[in-house]
């Protein structure tokens, strides 16, 4: 039996510019960093040639049936789809589950998918480096799939840790930020991550987005190149070691992903993020395409208790989390 664990992710900057529409026409940059929560692939192959899911974050079962005779299932798409397309044949138990709910704004689906392609690869004997394992997971979710998805989440799944990314036409380059210990010991202290929920539409939201950028609007391509230079300066922010800067730009950041399109922020949105700043936050932004999901804010950890608690008059938890540097991993698990 295998078990694989891939990690999710906060976005610091410049997501938006990881999506196909931009980059194939304009470089795009972006910053993350990956947390410790993570999602979970377990595999068991079985003794005939059947297909076996379950997918508890969706409270679905599919029941052993032949490849040939399974239709696509809500939760059980990334099975379903990416066995065919890792030509994977023989009969499996698959299991696949996240520490978070879905519509997360933390790259869970995309982790997910990366997760999955790292396990099936390991069951055919093929090693694959990270950037192979990123892309494919972004061919079963964009490609097969048609999720409105960019590429970084799974390439900080497959990667792990802090990252500059750089998206080219052709390519993903990866350049490693590498954190003093004080810096990042500072940066953890500093760090704040809340639960919003409330994100039933991320998926219209990049879709309005990706639209935007097919017919050129230029209050989106605006936004998506501030955003741009914003991580290229979060990126140089960070190798200096100064978090100042770091929240400047994150404020900056959100400002500009405000613009890509309607539903990145909202009036309940609006209300969490005066009332965090009201309390002392530094910086504050909505974690993947906005509209709800995780909220992330950077604060003097004197103010972390008025803030938190401020925050959960509003309906909003805060989630306790650690940055870590791990990317997708696969343990074989036997004779237990």
């Amino acid at each position: 039996m295998l078990v694989g664990r891939a990690p999710l992710r906060i976005s610091f900057s410049g997501g938006g510019t990881d999506l196909e529409e931009y980059h194939k026409k304009y470089d795009g940059y972006s910053v993350s960093y990956t947390i410790n929560s993570y999602t979970y692939v377990i595999a068991k192959l079985r003794r005939d040639d059947k297909l076996q899911g379950f997918s508890p974050d969706f409270a679905s079962h599919l029941t052993p049936k032949k490849y040939s005779s399974t239709k696509i299932l809500q939760g059980h798409e990334i099975i379903i789809v990416g066995l065919e397309y890792m030509k994977f044949k023989k009969g499996i138990d698959m299991y696949l589950t996240s520490d978070v709910e879905p519509n997360s704004g933390l790259g869970a689906s995309s982790s997910l998918t990366t997760n999955f392609v790292n396990v099936i690869s390991y069951l055919q004997g093929k090693k694959r480096n990270p950037n192979e394992i990123a892309m494919k997971a972004y061919k079963i979710g964009h490609d097969i799939l048609k999720w409105g998805i960019g590429k970084q989440d799974e390439f900080a799944a497959a990667f792990g840790g802090l990252n500059l990314y750089k998206y080219s036409k052709d390519k993903v380059s990866v350049k490693p930020i590498n954190l003093k210990k004080s810096t990042l010991k500072e940066l953890q202290e500093r760090s704040l991550l809340f639960h919003l929920g409330d994100r039933e539409h991320s998926k219209g939201i990049l879709q309005s987005q990706i639209n935007a950028i097919n017919k050129s609007k230029k209050i989106t391509l605006s936004s998506l190149h501030k955003a741009k230079e914003l991580a290229l300066e979060m990126h140089d922010a960070l190798k200096e070691d100064d978090l100042t800067k770091f929240s400047d730009i994150l404020n900056r950041g959100w400002k500009a992903k405000q613009g890509y399109t309607k539903g990145v922020s909202n009036p309940r949105i609006d209300k969490i993020s005066k009332k965090a700043i009201e309390k002392g936050a530094e910086a504050l932004k909505v974690t993947g395409a906005g509209g709800g999901g995780h909220f992330f804010v950077v604060a003097n950890p004197s103010k972390h208790k008025s803030i938190i608690n401020s925050l959960k008059k509003l309906g909003v938890h805060n989630v306790q989390f650690k940055y870590q540097n791990e990317g997708s991993k696969v343990f074989e698990i036997n004779n237990l």
